[in-house]
């Protein structure tokens, strides 16, 4: 079983929320600036393949091996 750490899970859920937010704000802009679904659909996947990039660039550098 992974221990965590007290507060862990409020920062995930706050992160989520936040991601969520990223992304819905994306796909409104686009769509309403451009008024096509597609590129609407086309960018909000491309942002969240760049935050899970960036997520996954923060865990690999970021984390100190003492920890795991």
């Amino acid at each position: 079983m992974i221990w965590r750490k007290p507060g862990e899970r409020r920062c995930t859920s706050s992160f989520c929320r936040l991601v969520g937010l990223v992304l819905c704000s994306n796909a409104s802009m686009v769509y309403f600036a451009l008024d096509s679904l597609r590129v609407a659909v086309v960018t909000t996947l491309a942002c969240s393949l760049l935050l899970q990039a960036g997520y996954f660039g923060c865990v690999l550098f970021f984390t100190d091996v003492d920890d795991l």
